[in-house]
């Protein structure tokens, strides 16, 4: 009789997958278990709702964080996503003494450090997760799942396979296109595990494996428990930023239309807090409740300006930077995102820091706290999560056109959202002007949601923290001014000490 090795540490039923999809194991080289096959066949196949903990834990491991909120600058994907936008140039952070201060002065990398572990831990934690749902639905080769209900299991468990390896693979070494041949991460999937830092090219093929078994298992189901589960858009939109670091830029543009078109763009709501999974473009993210809300382990507490958490009451903001505040047209509606606004101040915040500094029109109002806009109506911290909007999608795929050789493509693409933002909107300009108006527009757009380091990683480009007045004194003391991208060593990561110690297998690390 065969039996399916599943590489972790079972995740129990109930209240324990959350406490064990969250916590500090680094990765085994052995299994810990098997399962009869014969059983898992009888049962899991016949009946795959019981692997549904299993996705419901795997979603957890995204909000949750790799020290399941020990410090409170780890909240999971949130936090990931605040930390890499806080080592490019958008954000500033001018009084910098605090929870990220050393992720935005690109000094939090070292393997002994707190960050780098609870990312790792974090992302394969994950992967441990969605290894074993796929390993209890996987069909036999030529067959299909049991249910439609085991293919959207399987969808999002490849589809999140595929995402956290995204996330390592470009935490842990250069871009796809600096080498290929460059040691990357080790690889575990239901049926193998390598120890060894795996070569970038080979992490993208499983990378690209995933995504596409993910987006095929999901096509047709639309939205999935509340765009909470992995949807078919959703996976589009990791498809096409996938492909755009590979160059695949055609099929990138495809994927990115895919996904656009699962969110409608409403500018009606882009003042709204950003706080719902309600909103239109929403494609996916995750509903916290009072029982899961990590309250000052948050994002909002670290964003939301207004609110009574670290970026608010407690005083340590995230800022606009003053070069890209700049460049919003006094008509588009996303100048509205920044600036201070008394009606947002309902708790009486203190900011006569910002106003002595002459940086309050600096000030975030893009997300807000739900508990501001709706004022008693749900508890503190207990905002939705956004994971990905479609608009984000539009920029990809404005960007994707343009790099295959398309710019009407572009414009078109770029305008179509653009006009949703500011009515007079009237850019007409082509070649290196319009790529950069593409970009330009991105950041502006997608401000705080996670995308400016791995683009500009993925582009080449240089941070220049020089163009903006308001980003802290002291960066030029951790020469953190100006700097490459997709060459600086510390753009990425130093495997955790932890892992070194338990994996004879890596025997080298990052400079």
């Amino acid at each position: 009789m065969k039996t399916n090795n599943i590489l972790y540490r079972t995740l129990l039923l109930g209240a324990a997958v959350l406490a064990a999809s969250c916590s500090e194991d680094y990765l085994e080289t052995k299994p810990s278990y098997t399962l009869d096959e014969e059983d898992v066949n009888e049962t899991i196949q016949a009946d795959p709702a019981q692997v549904q903990a299993y996705v419901t834990g795997a979603e957890m491991n995204l909000y949750c964080g790799g020290d399941y909120w020990t410090s409170h600058d780890d909240f999971g994907l949130p936090a990931v996503k605040l930390t890499t936008d806080l080592m490019g140039e958008d954000i500033a952070y001018h009084n910098d003494g605090h929870f990220f201060c050393n992720d935005y002065q690109l000094d939090n990398r070292m393997g002994n450090y707190r960050r780098t572990a609870s990312m790792w831990n974090q992302w394969y934690n994950l992967i441990d997760n969605v290894n074993t749902i796929i390993a209890m639905l996987k069909p036999a080769e030529g067959e299909e799942p049991a249910s439609d209900d085991a293919k959207k299991m399987l969808g999002e468990a490849y589809g999140l396979r595929a995402y956290a390896y995204f996330w390592l693979i470009n935490l842990w070494q250069h871009p796809y296109n600096v080498s290929k041949t460059a040691p990357g991460v080790p690889v575990k999937t239901e049926e193998e595990y390598r120890a060894e830092r795996v070569p970038v090219g080979e992490v993208y093929e499983l990378i690209l494996s995933d995504i596409d078994k993910a987006y095929n298992y999901l096509k047709g189901f639309g939205p999935i428990n509340g765009k909470v589960g992995l949807s078919e858009y959703a996976a589009a939109g990791i498809y096409a930023n996938v492909l755009m670091f590979t160059g695949d830029y055609e099929n990138a543009a495809k994927y990115a239309e895919l996904a656009a078109a699962g969110g409608p763009l409403n500018a009606n709501e882009l003042l709204s807090g950003f706080n719902s999974l309600s909103m239109s473009e929403v494609l996916w993210g995750y509903t916290v409740t009072e029982e899961t809300t990590g309250y000052y382990a948050s994002f909002f507490s670290h964003i939301d300006s207004y609110m009574v958490g670290y970026g608010g009451a407690v005083g340590f903001r995230k800022l606009i930077a003053s070069d890209l505040y700049d460049r919003i047209a006094d008509t588009d509606i996303r100048k509205q995102w920044f600036g201070y606004n008394e009606a947002y101040n309902l708790l009486d915040n203190d900011y006569s820091y910002e106003t002595s500094q002459n940086m309050d029109k600096y000030i975030q109002n893009k997300f807000r706290d739900a508990y501001l806009t709706t004022f008693g109506s749900k508890s503190p911290f207990t905002s939705d999560l956004i994971h990905m909007r479609s608009a984000e999608m539009y920029f990809v795929a404005a960007e994707a056109y343009y790099l295959a050789g398309n710019p009407g493509q572009a414009l078109a693409k770029l305008k179509e959202i653009m006009v949703t933002r500011d009515p007079n909107y009237d850019f007409n300009g082509s070649g290196d002007a319009l790529y950069e108006e593409i970009c330009s527009q991105k950041r502006i757009e997608m401000w705080g949601e996670g995308c400016r380091l791995l683009d500009a990683k993925r582009r080449g480009e240089t941070i220049d923290r020089t163009l903006s007045t308001n980003h802290a004194v002291d960066l030029s003391h951790f020469n953190a001014l100006t700097y490459k991208a997709n060459s600086d060593y510390r753009m990425i990561y130093h495997i955790p000490d932890k892992e070194l110690q338990n994996n004879p297998s890596i025997t080298e690390d990052n400079e």
